[in-house]
C-alpha cells in the first residue's frame, strides 16, 4: 500500500506540476557522452555505437526502466558530425519513446578541438492509467483512457576535449509541456531548463592512471545536483571507479577494455535516504563498439 501510495503522488506531480524534463540518470555519463550533450558527436574520431540498459531502483514497483541506443561519427568534412539517440523508458504509469538527432560543429582549438552542438527530435509518451491497482476499482479519477502524445524537441551543447581532459555544457531540452484539458500543450519556461556540466581528465602515464570527472545538474525548481567519480584504469584494459551523487547514491563501476574495439562497462547504485528501504540498488549496462578504429593503442581514448 505504501508503494501504491508514493508512485500515484510520483504519477500525479509530475501531471500537475507540468512535464519537466528532469534529465535521466546515468552513472555511466562518462562512457555515453551523446546522452549528455549534441556537441559530443564525432569526439571519438571513429564511428561508434553504444547501448546501454538501466534498471533503476529494484524492486520498486513503477521505477524507472530504460534502454538507450547512440550513434555517432563524424563526416568526411571533419569539423562535421552526426549523431542518432533513441531512448526507451518506462516509469510509473508513463511509456516514453524518445529519438534524437545530432550534429556537431567541431573546430581546432589549441591541442584539441571545440565542438559545438544541436539536437531536435521527438518523444512518443503513452500514459495508461489502468497499469495502477486501486482499491476502489470505480474511482473516476484512474478511468481516464490512456493517452498517447507526440512531442517535439530540441536542446543544445558546447564541448571542449583532447586526449587528455574534456569540459561540456549542455541544456538538453527547451521545451517543457502540461496537460490542460486531457491536452498536451508545450511551452518555453527557463525555469524548467536542465544546465549540465560535465568535465574529466586523466592523470599519470604507464600502467595505472587516475581519471576524475564530474557531472552537475541545476535546475531552478530542483535542488542542484552533483555526481563525483574517481576511476582507476590499469594497463588501458580494466577501469574500476566509484562516484558519490549527493544525497542519493553511491556507485561503483567496473569498465573491461575486451579488445581495441569494444568495451563492457557495469555500475551498481547504492541508494541512500529514506528510499534505500524500498528497493535494492540500481543496474547499469552498457556495451560500447567503435568501427573503422583509427586510435592506436598506445594512445587510446578515454572518453
Amino acid at each position: 500500500m505504501r508503494k501504491l501510495i508514493i508512485i500515484s503522488l510520483l504519477a500525479l506531480f509530475s501531471s500537475e506540476m507540468s512535464s519537466q524534463h528532469l534529465f535521466p540518470v546515468y552513472s555511466q555519463y562518462m562512457l555515453n557522452g551523446l546522452a549528455l550533450n549534441p556537441a559530443y558527436a564525432g569526439s571519438r574520431d571513429v564511428f561508434n555505437i553504444t547501448l546501454g540498459y538501466r534498471n533503476q531502483w529494484v524492486g520498486f514497483d513503477g521505477a524507472p526502466v530504460s534502454q538507450t541506443l547512440s550513434a555517432h561519427t563524424p563526416m568526411r568534412n571533419e569539423n562535421i558530425a552526426l549523431g542518432l539517440f533513441l531512448q526507451n523508458e518506462k516509469i510509473d504509469v508513463r511509456s516514453n519513446t524518445s529519438l534524437y538527432f545530432n550534429y556537431a560543429y567541431r573546430l581546432p582549438l589549441g591541442e584539441g578541438r571545440l565542438a559545438l552542438g544541436l539536437k531536435g527530435g521527438l518523444m512518443s509518451r503513452n500514459v495508461n492509467w489502468n497499469r495502477i491497482t486501486v482499491h476502489d476499482p470505480g474511482d473516476v479519477v484512474f478511468q481516464e483512457p490512456a493517452r498517447k502524445d507526440l512531442i517535439p524537441n530540441f536542446g543544445f551543447g558546447i564541448y571542449y576535449y583532447t586526449n587528455r581532459y574534456f569540459i561540456g555544457a549542455s541544456i538538453p531540452f527547451f521545451l517543457s509541456d502540461s496537460t490542460r484539458n486531457a491536452r498536451s500543450v508545450q511551452y518555453n519556461d527557463f525555469r524548467d531548463y536542465n544546465y549540465l556540466i560535465t568535465g574529466g581528465v586523466v592523470i599519470g602515464s604507464g600502467d595505472l592512471k587516475a581519471k576524475p570527472s564530474l557531472l552537475l545538474k541545476y535546475n531552478q525548481r530542483n535542488p542542484f545536483q552533483i555526481d563525483l567519480n574517481l576511476s582507476f584504469i590499469f594497463r588501458d584494459l580494466i577501469w574500476l571507479g566509484a562516484s558519490y551523487r549527493k544525497e542519493n547514491a553511491l556507485v561503483g563501476l567496473m569498465k573491461i577494455q575486451l579488445n581495441d574495439r569494444f568495451r563492457i562497462g557495469y555500475t551498481y547504485d547504492y541508494t541512500l535516504g529514506k528510499l534505500s528501504n524500498y528497493n535494492s540498488g540500481s543496474h547499469e549496462i552498457v556495451l560500447i563498439y567503435d568501427f573503422r578504429f583509427r586510435v592506436s593503442a598506445v594512445n587510446p581514448r578515454y572518453f
